[in-house]
C-alpha cells in the first residue's frame, strides 16, 4: 500500500510534493515549510542517519517519517535514535500506514509491534543481565555474612562471630537475598557457586 495514497485519503487538502533525489528534496525545504517528511533512506543522493541532521539544520521541528524497503529490525532504532518520528517498512499494511501517520503527526514515535517486541526483548535481557551482576555490589560486610549463611551458620552465631546485634545480621541477610535474587539459603549456595562466590 502506497504511503501517499494513505496520506491523501487521511489528509485531502494537504499538498504533497515528491523529490528524486535528496538535495532536491533539500532544496524544497530552503522554499517550503513542511508539517511531515516522508524519508526513503534510499533515496538517490541520500547518505543514511546524515540524512536526519541535514533536514533538522533546516525544519528543526519538522515530523520525520523513514519509508524504506530495508529490514526494519537493523535499522528502525538505529534511525529513531538520531531524531527520526518513525520508521515504517514499505511493505506495511494500509492499517499499519494509518496507524504510522497517525502516531507520527501528534509528535509521537512509531516503530512496527515486530520492532516494539525487539526492544522489550532488548530490555528483558539487559534486566537480567543487572540481576546477574548485582552479586559484585554486595559490600565488603555482605560478602562476609554470606559466606557464613552458606556455611550453615544461624544469625545469632554469626552476631556473635562479627560483633553486632542479631537484627543487624538479619537486615544484611535480606540485603543479600534481594541483591542476589534468592529466597532460601539453599538458593544462595547455589546461585554463590553458580558466580563464583562459593
Amino acid at each position: 500500500m502506497s504511503q501517499k495514497i494513505v496520506l491523501n485519503e487521511l489528509h485531502r487538502q494537504a499538498t504533497i510534493m515528491e523529490a528524486d533525489s535528496f538535495e532536491s528534496g533539500l532544496s524544497f525545504l530552503e522554499i517550503f515549510s513542511f508539517d511531515l517528511i516522508l524519508l526513503d533512506i534510499d533515496i538517490p543522493g541520500g547518505k543514511g542517519k546524515f540524512m536526519i541532521e541535514r533536514i533538522r539544520q533546516r525544519q528543526p521541528n519538522v515530523v520525520i517519517l523513514i519509508c524504506s524497503a530495508a529490514d526494519e529490525q537493523i535499522h528502525a532504532l538505529e534511525y529513531i535514535s538520531v531524531g527520526a518520528n518513525g520508521y515504517l517498512s514499505k511493505a506495511a499494511s494500509k492499517e499499519d500506514v494509518i496507524a504510522a501517520l497517525t502516531i507520527v503527526v501528534k509528535n509521537k514515535r512509531y516503530v512496527s509491534l515486530a520492532v516494539q517486541e525487539r526492544l522489550l526483548d532488548a530490555v528483558s535481557a539487559t534486566h537480567r543481565t543487572a540481576k546477574k551482576l548485582k552479586a559484585h555490589e554486595l559490600s565488603g560486610r555482605e560478602q562476609e555474612v554470606m559466606q557464613m549463611l552458606i556455611k550453615g551458620k544461624w544469625v545469632k552465631e554469626i552476631a556473635s562471630q562479627l560483633n553486632l546485634q542479631s537484627n543487624t545480621v538479619s537486615t544484611y541477610k535480606a540485603r543479600i537475598f534481594e541483591k542476589m535474587g534468592v529466597t532460601s539459603i539453599v538458593e544462595l549456595a547455589k546461585k554463590a557457586q553458580q558466580m563464583g562466590h562459593a
